[in-house]
């Protein structure tokens, strides 16, 4: 192929990273008609670049062979042996993706690697002084420009899936749901790390007042067996209250999110891959903030649900909700409360409901 082009992208822990190079990849490909790219990430992620055309995928697992500088100089060896690539771009800009890209850079490959904007994130936090920086994506579509390919992001959806999965989902909705008129809203109640997460009594107390004023039926997305025993119990709370996670694939997962007509989540991957997906998605901040730039994509602000930093001092505490609460709760999350949440998202619920009638 003239002008063949491979691109490394290299998200390999955080599944909200890797998924917010969806769009990007999808805008670089449409935009340049002759590029190739090569995505460097672990198999398990490969269901978010389903579909898009030119994208060839390397799995890796930094955990074995590929595993510290050894392994990234054993990975640029195995990478190398199926031919030198144009440009090598560093969506990740840790040591080892840094390591490889110098590999890279020696052999002849134009480098680029993400600026992180790690600097104003930290500034930002410790002054408490807020205002947006860039979004991830951004970002990534710099690193790309800076060797030469220029894109812009388009309209959500940004993730396919397979008939397969569409057919699974659209089977396990039917039987759950009574009627078109009934909302389907996807829960995602947890977060990697404690300041990220409202608890599950708050989302009792949610799904309580949605019944109250609305036919609806939940979804329980997320993660982790921890997570998924306690989700058991809010499966519990009512018969209109149904447990995806665990039981279906990726791939499996992303048709039923399509298929919402609202997502009510944390600042986590659920939280971008509902918004990547194209329905409305609404988020509860609290040890981070939406301004750091991964806020859910071309989601209106009133989106984000969140204490005003005016009213709690501590509020932003971290980038990435790393950083122990000084409370034995976080009181940013406490501090929002059920009807808060219900009374932002009460004109989203009126609208779906209103347009599931008419159908």
């Amino acid at each position: 192929r003239d002008n063949w082009y491979t691109g490394m992208s290299k998200r390999y822990s955080v599944m909200g990273d890797v998924v917010l190079t969806t769009p990007v990849i999808r805008a670089i490909i449409e935009s340049n008609s002759e590029l190739e790219i090569t995505i460097v990430t672990k198999e398990f992620y490969a269901p978010f670049f389903f579909g898009i055309p030119r994208v060839n995928l390397f799995f890796i697992d930094k955990d074995n062979r590929y595993k510290g500088l050894s392994g990234a100089y054993r990975l640029y060896k195995t990478l190398v042996a199926e031919g030198t690539p144009d440009a090598f771009i560093d969506l990740q800009g840790n040591l080892f993706s840094r390591t490889l890209s110098w590999f890279f850079e020696r052999k002849g490959s134009k480098v680029s690697r993400i600026d992180n904007g790690e600097k104003e994130k930290q500034f930002l936090i410790k002054a408490k002084y807020i205002r947006a920086l860039k979004h991830a994506t951004t970002r990534y579509l710099d690193a790309f420009a800076a060797v030469g390919f220029d894109a812009k992001i388009g309209k959500a959806p940004f993730i396919d899936y397979s008939t397969e999965a569409y057919q699974t989902a659209r089977s396990y909705f039917i039987g759950k749901i009574p009627e078109k008129s009934y909302l389907k809203i996807g829960l995602s109640p947890f977060a990697p790390t404690k300041p990220k997460v409202w608890g599950l009594n708050h989302f009792k107390e949610l799904i309580s007042l949605i019944n109250q004023n609305h036919n609806a039926v939940f979804f329980l997305f997320g993660g982790g067996e921890k997570e998924i025993l306690l989700m058991k119990e809010l499966e519990q709370f009512g018969d209109n209250v149904h447990l995806i996670a665990g039981k279906f694939t990726l791939s499996e997962e992303l048709a039923m999110m399509r298929m919402l007509d609202l997502m009510i989540c944390m600042d986590s991957s659920n939280m971008h891959l509902a918004s990547l997906s194209g329905i409305k998605t609404v988020s509860v901040w609290g040890g981070t903030h939406p301004a750091f730039g991964f806020s859910a994509l071309n989601q209106p602000s009133e989106y984000h649900i969140q204490t005003p930093v005016s009213s709690l001092k501590c509020r932003p505490c971290s980038e990435q909700g790393e950083k122990n609460c000084i409370y034995k709760e976080p009181k940013c999350m406490e501090m929002i409360t059920a009807e808060a949440v219900f009374d932002s998202i009460r004109p989203i619920i009126a609208r779906q409901s209103q347009q599931g009638s008419e159908k």
